[in-house]
């Protein structure tokens, strides 16, 4: 009688050794902090480029003022020195001149975080005659409050008002103005002069943003961005100096973006609206 005995063969069963978790998590955390530093290099481009374009629109201001002896908006001749600009029922380009008094706004009117810039022409044409001037771009020199025009060969070409259209769309989010400001309500320490202003507020018809404080996504940056810039631009205090800040989210100049000394900079919402003096 033959006795048959089956073999059972066991393989062992093995899981990851140390090193190669190891390994695994140092991967992981390559990977991690890949993003993370793509992230914050993405930011600082965003920081950069948006100083460049401030300095930008600042050497354009001076050159323009330079070549024409007038301020770009408030050129009371800019009809028959600046090439293209017309006007009229059918004007190609909706430029316009300004009254000549040296400030991109007429009359006096003074700039309060809680309420829109003046509904004033030269505030609205300011970038058009940089751009008309070959000084700037990012604007559409055809821009006007209505959605379109038709020119004089009866095409329908004009842009309306907005960020990218009639004023230029910043790095960050939403745009800028430019505007003359006797500094009422900015902040005790502020100056006088043109200002650039930063905010992610909507363009009205006549050129100008609505009110900034207490509406909400009115802010283009960061409190950290925004501390950003200013520290390479100023001081780095958001109430002094000639880049200032304040919240567009809250009730108070000081709302979101800072306690009014310094930058709230662990806040990841974008709670500033800046002003930033070229022209003093």
């Amino acid at each position: 009688m033959q006795t048959t005995y089956l073999n059972h063969t066991h393989k062992k069963e093995q899981g990851f050794t140390l090193v190669e978790l190891a390994i695994v998590m140092i991967i992981i955390g390559l990977l991690i902090g890949g993003v993370l530093k793509g992230q914050q290099l993405i930011e600082n481009a965003k920081v950069t480029s948006t100083i460049s374009q401030i300095k930008g629109f600042q050497a354009a201001l001076n050159s323009f003022r330079d070549t024409y002896g007038a301020m770009p908006g408030d050129m009371r001749n800019a009809l028959s020195r600046l090439s293209g600009c017309s006007d009229g029922a059918k004007a190609i380009n909706n430029c316009a001149a300004g009254d000549g008094n040296g400030l991109i706004m007429k009359g006096v009117e003074e700039y309060y975080w809680d309420a829109k810039v003046a509904a004033d022409p030269e505030t609205s044409q300011a970038f058009k005659h940089m751009a008309l001037a070959d000084l700037i771009t990012g604007v559409q020199t055809n821009a006007s409050g209505a959605a379109t025009e038709e020119d004089v060969s009866g095409a329908e070409t004009a842009a309306g008002w907005g960020w990218g259209e009639s004023h230029p769309a910043s790095a960050l989010r939403g745009g800028y103005e430019l505007f003359y400001s006797t500094k009422t309500d900015i902040a005790d320490s502020a100056p006088t002069g043109h200002m650039l202003r930063m905010s992610n507020a909507g363009v009205s018809g006549d050129g100008t943003t609505a009110a900034v404080i207490g509406t909400a996504g009115a802010s283009p940056a960061s409190p950290l961005q925004a501390a950003n810039i200013d520290r390479k631009m100023d001081d780095g205090r958001p109430q002094s100096g000639t880049v200032l800040s304040a919240g567009g989210e809250g009730n108070s100049a000081t709302s979101g973006c800072n306690n009014g000394n310094e930058y709230n900079e662990l806040l990841e919402q974008k709670n500033c609206v800046m002003l930033i003096l070229i022209d003093g």
